[in-house]
């Protein structure tokens, strides 16, 4: 009897560790194809831009360029970053928040005196949403802190 259980305790246990194994195999992949946020920094005529995309997703163009109006288009070296992994690499960047367990996530990071907020159904500056399908650049000022000027 006492063989039975001990049988039966392994055999239970030995399927629940699979089904664990088999679980976190399968979320794994699945977040392998679900494609990653990047920013990259360029120009926009002579502006500096920031596009920011849904990379390594063909069948989902999520994408939006942001152009600093007030800003030379060398006001920052040029080059792509995956975030979050790379958000250190940005000059001036500083990385908010990042939720990744099931990509590309969110992704919440300032740069240049903007918020930014990358999530899969909008993308969020200062506080005003912006639809991933509208491909108008978004314009943007340097913000003025009020907190200093008094």
């Amino acid at each position: 009897m006492k063989k039975d259980i001990l049988k039966n305790v392994v055999l239970y246990c030995g399927g629940a560790l699979c089904c664990v194994i088999l679980l976190f195999w399968s979320l794994d992949s699945f977040n392998g194809a679900q494609g990653h946020w990047e920013a990259e920094i360029g120009q926009a005529e002579q502006q500096l831009a920031l596009t920011l995309r849904l990379a390594g997703r063909e069948d989902r163009m999520l994408r939006r360029q942001v152009v600093f109006s007030d800003q030379a288009a060398n006001a920052h070296p040029a080059g792509t970053f995956t975030l979050p992994e790379q958000a250190e690499q940005m000059r001036g960047n500083k990385l908010t928040f990042e939720d990744t367990t099931i990509l590309p996530g969110r992704v919440t990071f300032e740069w240049e005196g903007h918020h930014f907020d990358l999530m899969l159904n909008s993308l969020t500056v200062d506080g005003k949403q912006y639809d991933w399908k509208n491909q108008q650049p978004i314009a943007l000022v340097k913000r003025v802190d009020v907190t200093h000027l008094q």
